[in-house]
């Protein structure tokens, strides 16, 4: 695969190794729930490291209401999004000064990957949204990969080109079943300027004109240039048949990279818009259950998983960017990182991405059903409802 970087795939996705830190002298197990593939083989190479310390990973798909009680994990990875509302209940460790500091202290971190409020989790590892895109087909229209998605403009004006030579559908992009809309919409919000909720978090503007104008932007790209079978699929779907040729460009995360081989394939910034250059920070974070009985241990294995021996382990397994700024090499996703913005860290968010991930949904029936953009007046009025929806839940917490 030709990155913009030099090197293949492994340029991306490797991280360097550290020292070991020194394990808790009593033998004991602990247990660790996490919601990302990977973590098995690195509680294993953790328990390498550390023979007298032995890791019981289980892999869950999502979080249960509670995280107390003698079934409780003593680690627990966590959607960083979700982290303020785990936190509310009270069941998690707040991290001292001392404890983050003895990790490399704030600093040593993508400053996005911090949820704001107490330090109740520590960044893990990071996704985000990049450009992938055929650099063959490119090469054949003569575009220039470094201009192609230089802007909102350029990007669409490379579609339109792709389009127009009809050699290959355009864009690929997963619609209503696509694992994560709220993030694949907010940076088309961002850069139009507009926003999800207010700087306060009390009152949903994703109603508002500049909000409307980036949700818009989106969907006319979804709308204009993919297929509606492809807007049908999800996210893995999407990914597994732009790596077998069946559209020029996709919009993922970094995970993408580990299904891509050859040098028909490249990457680029997620293209700025408007207004500027804001990007999606997501990804999880680790976080200790504050009823643990094993809290020395936990401790030790949360500061080797987001250390460089431990982002190594996990990185190349889940196909994600690490959080640790000395383990993220250098390339597309590492050179956006400063415009990155996380969705907002609010109690009510699981209940506001909700009806968020509803109404989105929608959007993409109409424009599958009508094989075009929706109008903007009935897009309007469906985030009008969207914020309505949104104002209750908040209202609620």
């Amino acid at each position: 695969m030709r990155w913009l970087a030099p090197g293949a795939v492994a340029l991306l996705l490797t991280v360097a190794c550290g020292g070991q830190p020194n394990a808790p002298s009593a033998a004991t197990t602990i247990k660790f729930w996490y919601l990302s593939s990977g973590a098995q083989d690195a509680a294993k190479a953790f328990h390498t490291a550390h023979p007298d310390i032995d890791v019981k990973a289980t892999k869950i798909s999502s979080l249960p209401s509670s995280l107390t009680g003698a079934n409780a994990p003593d680690v627990v990875g966590l959607n960083r999004d979700s982290v303020a509302a785990v936190a509310n209940t009270g069941a998690l460790h707040e991290f001292s000064t001392d404890e983050v500091q003895s990790i490399g202290g704030k600093s040593a971190f993508v400053p996005q990957a911090w949820p704001t409020g107490k330090t109740t989790s520590i960044p893990w590892f990071i996704d985000t949204r990049i450009v992938y895109y055929r650099a063959d087909i490119l090469k054949e229209l003569n575009i220039d990969p470094a201009n192609a998605f230089s802007n909102w403009e350029a990007f669409d004006h490379t579609l339109d080109a792709i389009k127009i030579s009809k050699k290959i559908s355009p864009l690929g992009i997963a619609g209503r079943n696509d694992s994560n809309p709220v993030a694949s919409f907010a940076p088309w919000i961002w850069e139009a300027g507009g926003s999800l909720v207010s700087d306060d978090g009390t009152k949903p503007t994703i109603n508002q004109s500049a909000s409307v104008d980036g949700v818009d932007e989106y969907q006319r790209f979804g709308g204009r240039y993919v297929d509606a079978d492809v807007l049908k699929q999800d996210t893995a779907g999407v990914e597994s048949m732009f790596a077998n040729g069946k559209f020029a460009v996709t919009i993922a995360g970094p995970s993408l990279a580990t299904k891509l081989k050859g040098s028909q394939f490249g990457v680029q910034q997620f293209p700025p818009g408007h207004t500027g250059h804001a990007v999606w920070i997501g990804g999880s974070n680790l976080a200790i259950v504050k009823n643990s009985n094993q809290e020395s241990a936990a401790f030790g294995f949360v500061k080797w998983l987001t250390g460089s021996e431990g982002q190594g382990a996990v990185a190349t397994k889940v196909g994600m960017y690490p959080a640790l700024e000395a383990a993220g090499p250098a390339g597309p996703i590492k050179s956006q990182l400063a415009a990155g913005r996380s969705l907002p860290t609010l109690v009510a968010w699981p209940a506001l991405e909700k009806s968020m991930r509803t109404d989105l949904g929608k959007i993409w029936d109409e424009v599958i059903a009508e094989g075009q953009p929706m109008a903007k007046d009935l897009l309007q009025t469906l985030l009008d409802k969207t914020a309505a929806d949104m104002q209750t839940a908040l209202g609620q917490t």
